[in-house]
This record gives C-alpha cells, sequence and structure tokens, in this order.
C-alpha cells in the first residue's frame, strides 16, 4: 500500500490544489477590510470629483474634452461601487465556510476597484493642474550624469558654450557615434547656469523616433512636444500649419535654445514653428549622420575616450575602493575590462554595470574574470545596428526563464508606456509563467520504503539525500528514468549502488558525497557516457574502477584522499576531458599533504583542458591550476614540476599566464603596475640555477625573484633569457652583491625591454651592474626604484648611465651606504637622462651629492628625508625651470647651500607664494614642507 502511495505521488507531484484553495482562502478572510477600503477611496475620489466640478466654473481647462471623460468613467465606477456594496451586505454575516468562494471572488473585485480607484485619484489631480493656464518654466531640468572628470566630453560641452557667445551662429552641431555621450553632454548643457542666464526658455525635445527606423518623429508628434512644453493652447488647431502658428508666435519675442537630441534626417523647422534666429536665439543639435545638417551651422565632434578617461569613468560608476590597488589581479581585469571597451561610453557603461552586479555578491578575481568573459561576449562594434546588438547582449544573459518575458516587451513600440498587469496577462496566457514539475525532492524524507520503478519518464532532477531506511533503493527503481539528469544521493547510507542506474544514459549529475557506507564505485558506472559531474567526497570509496576512463564527458570530479587511498586514483589522470578536480585530504599531517601535493601536481600536468585544480586540506586550501579570463594560473612546489607543464600544456604558447613556483597562487603578484604584464612569473625560495626557470623566462613579460638562497647574480642564460621582460622584482635574495654580471656577454644588449626594476629588501647587494655594457641594454628603463639596500656604494657609473634615457622615476631609500647617486666622469654627456622628471631620495645618511654634472631640466618632483650630509642641490636657474613639487624637511631646506642665488630665489618665491598650501604627508615625511608651483602636486 505505502508503495502504491508513493508511486502516485511521484507521477503526480505538481497537480495539486493546495495553493489554488490557499489563496481563495486567503481573499475570503480579507472581504471585509477590502470593503472599508474601498469606501474610504471611494469617499475621497468623490470629494475630489466634487471640487473639480466647483473649480471648472471658474477657470477654463486645457484639456476640457479629456475633463469631461473623467467625469464620466467616475460616474461609472460610482455605480459599479454601489453595486458591490449591496452584494456586500448580502454577504455580511454568511458563514465563512460555507461561503468562501462568493465572498473571495467579491474581496478580489473589490481589490481591483481600489486600485482602479487609485488611478482615478491621480488622473484627477493631474487634471486639475489644467485649470489654469500657466507660463512655462525658463529651464525644466534635468537628470545629467557629471562629465567634469571626463575632458573628451566636458572639452565639448565647454566648446558648445563658447560657441553659443557666437553671434554669428545660429546652430550647433554635435557629431558622434551611437552611446559617445552626446545626450549626455546635452543635458549637462541643459543644466548648466551659463545657459540659464542667456535664454529666457531652453527646450529639449529628443526628435527620434525607433531605433531600427532612419526617420524622426513626425512634425505632429515634435509640434506636440514643443508646445507641451510652452504650454501653448493648441485645442481646436487640427491642422500642421495652425499649431505651427501658435508655436511660432509664442517663441517670436523670445529668446530661446532649442536643444534638438538625436536628429536621424532633415528637419523643417519652418513646418513646425521654430522662427529663424529670433532676438539671438540657437539651436543645438545631436546626431550620429553626418549628412542632417543646419544652416549657419558650426560643428563639434564627439571623439572616443581616452585610455585614463575610460579608467577613471569606470571607477567612479563602479565606486571601486580605493583597496583594489591591494588586489592587484583585481585591478587588472578591470583595466582589461575597459581596454576592451576601445573608449566607447556606453560600452564602459555597460561593463560598470556588469561588474557592480558581480561586486554586489563577492570582489574575487573568479568573479571578476566572469565578469570579463560576460563583457567579451558583447557583440563586435562599429556595426550598422548598434542597439539592436545591445539588446541582444543584455537579453543573451538573462537566466532561461527571464528571456521569453524579456522578448514579449520587445513587441511594445519604443516609448510606449507598458502597464504590468497587462503584461502579466500577456505572460500567463502565452503560458510564459508555466513551467513543467519535472523536479523531486525526497531530501530527509521519512518514507518507510521506495518504490520499485517508478515511471516518472519525464523527471530530470531527484533528490534523495539523507534517505537512511533500510540502506537500500530497489535496484529496479530507476528503471524509467531516461530523462533524469541531476541525481542527488547526498548522505544516503546506501551500500550498493541500485543496478538499474546504468539506464540512466543521459545523466549529467551524480553526487554521491557523504556516502560513507558505499565502499567501491560498480563497474558499470562506466555506462554513465553522459556524466559530466561526479562528487565522491567524503564517501568510502577506496578505489575508481578503470571503467571510469571511458566517461570522455566527464568535466569536473570531486574526490578524497586519505593515506591508505591515495595510490587508488590513477584513473583520474586519464580523463582527458577533465576541466575541475577537487581534492579532499583527509590528513593533518602535514609533511605527508606536502609529499602528496607534489606527486600529484606532477601527474595532473597531462590533463590539457584542467582549468581549476584545488586541494583542500584541513586548515587551508592549495590552487594549483586556475584558469581565469585568458589568464592559466599554474602552481608548482618546485623547479622541476614546471617542465612537464611547459612540455604538455599547449595554453602556456597562446594565452597570458601567472606561474607561481614555490609559493601559492593566493600570495598574488607583489610587482607595481601588475595589470600591465599579460605573462609572469613568481619565483620564491628557489636553490642554484635552473635550465627551466631559464626556458620560461624567454616568454614572460615579468619576473619576480624572491628569499632566493645562494645566487650571487643572475646567471648568464638566465639574463639572455630576459628579451621580453618589461617588469622585474628582486626581493630578499640574501646573497646576492650584483643583479647582472655582463664579462660573458659583450656581444648583446641585455634587458633591452626592461621599463621597471625593483629591487627591494637585498642585504649584500653592492650593484646593479658589474662589467660591460653593451649599447640597448636597459634603454627602456623608466623606472628604478632600490629599497634597504645597506651595502650598496654604487648607483650609476659611466658605463651605465649612458643608457638610461628613458629614465623617468627613480626612488632610493634606506641605501645608508651609497654617497653618491650618479658617479661618472667629465666626457660623459650630461644630458645622459634627458626623461627624469620624479627623483626620491630617503634615509641616505651617507649621501653627499646627487650629481654636479648630469641636466635636470626634465625634473618636476623632489623629495628629500633624512639625508643630512646632503647639502646641495644640483640645480640652476634653466635646470630649476619644470619644478612642481619639493617635499623636504624645513630645517634641512634653510641650511641647505646655494651655488646659484637665482635658483634659491626661484625655489623661495614658490616657498613664500604658496606656504599656506601645504600638503600633510606626515606618513611619507616626517616634519615635511611641501612647495608646490601653481599646478599643484
Amino acid at each position: 500500500m505505502a508503495e502504491e502511495v508513493v508511486t502516485e505521488v511521484l507521477q503526480k507531484a505538481g497537480e495539486t490544489v493546495w495553493d489554488s484553495i490557499q489563496r481563495i482562502t486567503e481573499a475570503s478572510m480579507c472581504m471585509n477590510r477590502n470593503y472599508s477600503l474601498l469606501e474610504a477611496k471611494m469617499k475621497t475620489l468623490c470629494a475630489l470629483r466634487d471640487d473639480l466640478k466647483d473649480r471648472t466654473t471658474k477657470y477654463k481647462s486645457t484639456k476640457k474634452r479629456t475633463m469631461d471623460d473623467w467625469f464620466h468613467r467616475v460616474m461609472v465606477a460610482e455605480n459599479l461601487a454601489e453595486e458591490l456594496h449591496n452584494k456586500f451586505i448580502e454577504l455580511e454575516e454568511s458563514s465563512r465556510l460555507f461561503h468562501v468562494l462568493p465572498r473571495s471572488k467579491l474581496s478580489k473585485q473589490m481589490a481591483s476597484m481600489i486600485l482602479e480607484i487609485g488611478e482615478f485619484l491621480v488622473e484627477g489631480n493631474q487634471l486639475g493642474d489644467t485649470l489654469v493656464h500657466k507660463v512655462a518654466e525658463p529651464v525644466v531640468k534635468v537628470t545629467a550624469p557629471d562629465i567634469s572628470y571626463i575632458p573628451t566630453l566636458q572639452g565639448a560641452l565647454d566648446k558648445i558654450l563658447q560657441d553659443l557667445t557666437n553671434e554669428d551662429l545660429k546652430a550647433i552641431r554635435v557629431l558622434g557615434m551611437l552611446g559617445a555621450g552626446k545626450t549626455t553632454i546635452m543635458q549637462n548643457l541643459n543644466n548648466h547656469e551659463k545657459v540659464a542666464s542667456m535664454y529666457e526658455r531652453v527646450i529639449w525635445v529628443t526628435v527620434s523616433g525607433e531605433e531600427n527606423n532612419k526617420e524622426n518623429l513626425s512634425t505632429e508628434m515634435l509640434q506636440h512636444m514643443i508646445a507641451e512644453r510652452l504650454i501653448v493652447d493648441t485645442e481646436g488647431a487640427t491642422d500642421v500649419t495652425k499649431i505651427a502658428r501658435k508655436v511660432k508666435e509664442e517663441l517670436e519675442g523670445v529668446k530661446y535654445l532649442l536643444l534638438l537630441d538625436d536628429v536621424k534626417s532633415e528637419l523643417d523647422l519652418d513646418m513646425i514653428g521654430i522662427p529663424e534666429g529670433a532676438k539671438g536665439s540657437k539651436i543645438v543639435m545631436t546626431t550620429k549622420f553626418r549628412h542632417v545638417r543646419l544652416p549657419s551651422c558650426s560643428n563639434i565632434e564627439v571623439k572616443k575616450l581616452s585610455q585614463s578617461e575610460s579608467w577613471n569613468m569606470f571607477h567612479k560608476l563602479l565606486d571601486l575602493h580605493d583597496d583594489i590597488k591591494d588586489k592587484p589581479q583585481l585591478e587588472r581585469t578591470a583595466r582589461k575590462a575597459v581596454s576592451l571597451c576601445a573608449g566607447h561610453p556606453l560600452m564602459i557603461k555597460m561593463a560598470a554595470r556588469i561588474f557592480k552586479a558581480i561586486e554586489k555578491r563577492e570582489l574575487s578575481e573568479i568573479s571578476w574574470s566572469d565578469g570579463l568573459q560576460t563583457l567579451r561576449r558583447w557583440p563586435q562594434k562599429g556595426n550598422n545596428e548598434p542597439m539592436k546588438d545591445l539588446l541582444k547582449f543584455c537579453c543573451d544573459h538573462l537566466d532561461h526563464e527571464q528571456k521569453p518575458c524579456f522578448l514579449y516587451s520587445a513587441l511594445y513600440p519604443e516609448d510606449t508606456e507598458i502597464f504590468t498587469e497587462g503584461l502579466l496577462d500577456c505572460w500567463e496566457a502565452e503560458n510564459i509563467l508555466k513551467s513543467n514539475k519535472e523536479w523531486i525532492s525526497l531530501a530527509n524524507n521519512s518514507l518507510d520504503t521506495l518504490p520499485d520503478a517508478p515511471r516518472s519518464s519525464q523527471l530530470s532532477t531527484l533528490f534523495v539525500q539523507k534517505y537512511s531506511k533500510h540502506k537500500k533503493i530497489p535496484d529496479s527503481f530507476f528503471q524509467h528514468m531516461h530523462s533524469l539528469l541531476v541525481l542527488d544521493l547526498y548522505m544516503t547510507e546506501l551500500t550498493t549502488l541500485p543496478s538499474s542506474l546504468y539506464k540512466l544514459s543521459n545523466l549529467k549529475v551524480l553526487y554521491l558525497n557523504g556516502c560513507t557506507a558505499l565502499k567501491e564505485l560498480p563497474g558499470f558506472i562506466g555506462q554513465l557516457k553522459s556524466l559530466e559531474v561526479l562528487d565522491i567526497r567524503g564517501s568510502g570509496v577506496g578505489k575508481l574502477p578503470h571503467q571510469i576512463e571511458g566517461l570522455t564527458q566527464m568535466r569536473r570530479l570531486l574526490v578524497s584522499f586519505t593515506m591508505s587511498t591515495q595510490g587508488n586514483y590513477d584513473s583520474i589522470f586519464k580523463l582527458s576531458g577533465l576541466e575541475e578536480l577537487i581534492i579532499d585530504v583527509d590528513s593533518e599531517m602535514e609533511d605527508w599533504c606536502n609529499k602528496l601535493i607534489e606527486d600529484v601536481v606532477e601527474k595532473v600536468s597531462t590533463l590539457p583542458r584542467l582549468i581549476s585544480f584545488q586541494f583542500c586540506l584541513h586548515n587551508r586550501v592549495i590552487d594549483v591550476i586556475q584558469v581565469v579570463d585568458d589568464t592559466v594560473k599554474i602552481y608548482v612546489p618546485k623547479e622541476h614540476h614546471l617542465r612537464s607543464f611547459l612540455e604538455r600544456r599547449q595554453d602556456l604558447e597562446t594565452r597570458s599566464f601567472q606561474v607561481y613556483i614555490g609559493c601559492f597562487i593566493s600570495r598574488g603578484p607583489e610587482i607595481p603596475e601588475f595589470y600591465r604584464y599579460d605573462r609572469y612569473v613568481k619565483y620564491d625560495s628557489g636553490w642554484g640555477q635552473n635550465d627551466v626557470i631559464n626556458k620560461v623566462l624567454t616568454k614572460v613579460h615579468a619576473f619576480e625573484l624572491i628569499n632566493h638562497n645562494d645566487i650571487e647574480h643572475l646567471s648568464s642564460n638566465a639574463i639572455e633569457s630576459m628579451d621580453y621582460v618589461q617588469g622585474c622584482l628582486i626581493q630578499r635574495c640574501n646573497k646576492m652583491r650584483t643583479i647582472v654580471r655582463s664579462y660573458c656577454t659583450r656581444d648583446r644588449s641585455l634587458l633591452p625591454n626592461l621599463e621597471r626594476l625593483d629591487a627591494k629588501d637585498m642585504p649584500k647587494l653592492e650593484k646593479i651592474w658589474e662589467g660591460h655594457v653593451q649599447l640597448g641594454s636597459l634603454s627602456k628603463l623608466k623606472t628604478l626604484v632600490l629599497r634597504k639596500c645597506p651595502m650598496l656604494t654604487i648607483v650609476f657609473c659611466n658605463v651605465i648611465v649612458q643608457q638610461l634615457r628613458e629614465l623617468q622615476y627613480l626612488d632610493i631609500e634606506d641605501c645608508c651606504r651609497v654617497e653618491e647617486i650618479v658617479t661618472c666622469s667629465q666626457d660623459v654627456s650630461p644630458y645622459v637622462v634627458p626623461k627624469l622628471s620624479t627623483l626620491i631620495l630617503c634615509n641616505m645618511p651617507s649621501l653627499r651629492k646627487i650629481c654636479s654634472t648630469l641636466d635636470w631640466t626634465s625634473l618636476e618632483t623632489l623629495k628629500i628625508h633624512d639625508c643630512p650630509t646632503l647639502k646641495e642641490l644640483p640645480f640652476d636657474s634653466n635646470t630649476a625651470m619644470k619644478i612642481q613639487t619639493i617635499e623636504v624637511e624645513e630645517d634641512w631646506w634653510k641650511a641647505l647651500q646655494w651655488s646659484d642665488s637665482e635658483v634659491k630665489e626661484q625655489l623661495g618665491s614658490q616657498h613664500n607664494n604658496l606656504a599656506t598650501k601645504h600638503v600633510n604627508n606626515s606618513h611619507l615625511f616626517p616634519k615635511v614642507t611641501s612647495i608646490h608651483s601653481k599646478s599643484g602636486c
């Protein structure tokens, strides 16, 4: 008997009427409350009607016919309310139990009537405003995004304002592609205080019709919009000529500014009723079509945004927190997204919306990479139907259930008001809101037994979580579930799997996690050819059958390793289609865990499609492989593990990558401005020189060498492999005495593309370069940072300083033995560092001299702190011309010796003029006085 009941439940799940009964009962219970609300609303409506009737005898209405129609509809509503009142009196004392249906019906009718009366009240109040003929406001403000921080858009606005003062111009054309920001510029123009002071009327008109139509709105529609803005009485004037005459009469004595947004074809302004140039009036229009012009018209073209403008706009719209600077991968992902937008404001706005929706959930690399991938699916820019593609893009990223609703809404013409109730009625009629009951959950069910072979051929998802009765599911249970896609047996007390499981040829997801009594997987699991996801974490399964190798669709596998089962999972590494692998390690023995990680990393490199591989230990999670957007991230414990990845992972040849050797992915890059580099290696705690490292260096753009234990300099092979390296950070390499020794490489330039070099916490570093310097070495170096190098004695000498023609930023701190920054002979050209703009010197007690022979004409920023033996600066009246910022200790500044009194007076006058504009930089330089030029810091 129990089996028949369960079978009937499974076959007819979803045919319950409980929900309908509950709704009817609730409506019946609300009858009295709805009557009270209806009575109160009707009294308010009748009072408004009587008030409007009194006022219409005193004032002329601009919408008399509409007013008369409203009075008639209110009378009909009053009669209907009276009928509902009579029905309520009949049912008021009736039984709620035996008269539930009529009470429910009446309650719903009254609820609907309450909503209708609400609409009458809104409409009546609006009609009341038509009883007095008003004078149009000079300006109707609109919502306008801030563009002051975007020079391209602000510059276009400033040019319009300038052209408005030109008496010879009658019109201004603003030209630009769809979404370039033309409307935003016009919105800011409409609201601008200067415009309000110049014109008596500012009139905004959106001229465009539907997007795929290349025509403007009709003359009648444009006349109506302008007349409504000007509060012109057009009652009785049905001919466009008569309406044009009324509009012209209103404007002829007024200095107006007409803003025409999104013009698609030539306009006959005279037919609309716009008088030409009355009292200095002007027209500004936006268009994306070059053939659309106006007489006596200037042209302003809105260009694409620069990269920095794009980033600033994205940053502001997303409202990014400053701590993104501490998460270089997030900033890198964000900057890639901005780069994809190609300076197109519409795309930047869409990108910001995507990332903002993600940020509400979490601020992580993977979630942001999903945002980047979403943005990559944006249709190709520059096509002929951008708005169509925008709609398609929005539709593609809706849930499956939402897409039909969105597409149905697209049937309505542009600017049509869509009423929610009506739309819901249409959706319901189209069966859009319905779905088949194809899912069943028996989770935590108290059933004593399950039926032998329930006929559930349409079932797609079945949850049987924590089923424990008799610890068995009948062998024939899955016999008729051919459509099953998801089967969740989490924490069931099964000892074996039902033999009918092999019938599930369409099964894609199988959860067996937590099935501790299940000791093995049957061989027939290999017949589940559609299986994509298998989770056996925390189960008793100690070995995978070899038949699992035939599951070619398997893309996600979650397993547990123990000390006794670790050697029984070789089949994993034969699943060539595997994309995600998660291994739970059930042990707290750290040495064994580390050995396991090394063994598995060696094997996992054979899986070419793996994009996510993770160890879940008892106290931490270790990511071995992550593919985030286009970037492959790989962690290997030792150098030799990298060799197999280089040989077998073909995506390392085609994609961006990050390789972490001896340090976890979670530690992330430390190199500044990391977002600039597509290929990166971080090598931590290594020993000796290694040819595998040299091999990977031939492919990278950024390299971090951290905590190396025994090298005194980079080997010649390593240096020669770094031809493409643009950024390099060397830190805490305690035996390193020099970075480059070039005695064996006299025939070639070294580090020819290096743009940034950071050396930090290097206790034995004595110099950067030793030996011959071939022409072209360091020829692109722009930034050099040296910090905490206590043995460093020479920064630059003759052989190296002559190569640094691109150096712009030099920061040297906590280098206590450096006496002179640049040591060079008299025959060296003084123009060897012609682009140096920033010089920072901090905590250098031995520093006596910067350099006396070089030219400093590009220097803009100078920061000096705690350099007590430095008594003079190497500037003359010519070289000090560009200095904008000086941050120093005031006592030190006063004690400086000056060989050129003009320089002292020049910089001193800046100090005197701007003494009140000190900037608090005490977090960087205690007791600092900031000296600024007029352009500021």
